[in-house]
């Protein structure tokens, strides 16, 4: 097996801009939520991230535009995506919510990661194939043009 260099330093770089976007979110997440018993940190990294890879692959899909392997998938998806989203920290909001007895934000938690990342994904992946915005746009300016009319 043969290392690409290339390929590492675009992983490693994309991870270093996906840790520092993590990082100030749940910097934020402190800041302002700091009294409440919710990760809403890991719960914005991780619905982000699952909307976020749902278009990756929905561009790659209808343009071959992000296609494993090439230099923009290891940037974004591989490395900015794989180090913004977080099962591990996810895991630990878990642990902590159980050993502090917080059953119901355990259960809330569980819930709207999966359940919503899985969809987000999903309306991602939608959202290119099915060109939305070509689609809204074309709405906005014919509500305008009857508006206007």
């Amino acid at each position: 097996m043969t290392i690409n260099l290339p390929a590492l330093l675009t992983i490693g770089f994309g991870g270093f801009l996906g840790a520092i976007g993590r990082y100030l979110i749940f910097m934020a997440d402190r800041h302002l939520y700091h009294h409440y018993h919710f990760p809403l940190g890991t719960l914005f990294v991780n619905l982000t991230g699952s909307l976020l890879i749902g278009a990756a692959l929905g561009l790659t899909v209808k343009y071959d535009i992000l296609s494993r392997g090439s230099a923009e998938h290891y940037l974004f998806v591989t490395g900015f995506l794989g180090s913004f989203t977080t099962f591990s920290t996810f895991s630990q909001d878990n642990l902590i919510l159980l050993m502090d007895k917080h059953y119901w934000p355990f259960a809330a938690n569980i819930l709207l990661n999966v359940f919503f990342g899985i969809a987000l994904a999903a309306l991602g992946y939608l959202f290119i194939r099915d060109e939305i915005p070509a689609r809204i746009g074309r709405f906005l300016l014919e509500a305008v043009w009857k508006f206007a009319s």
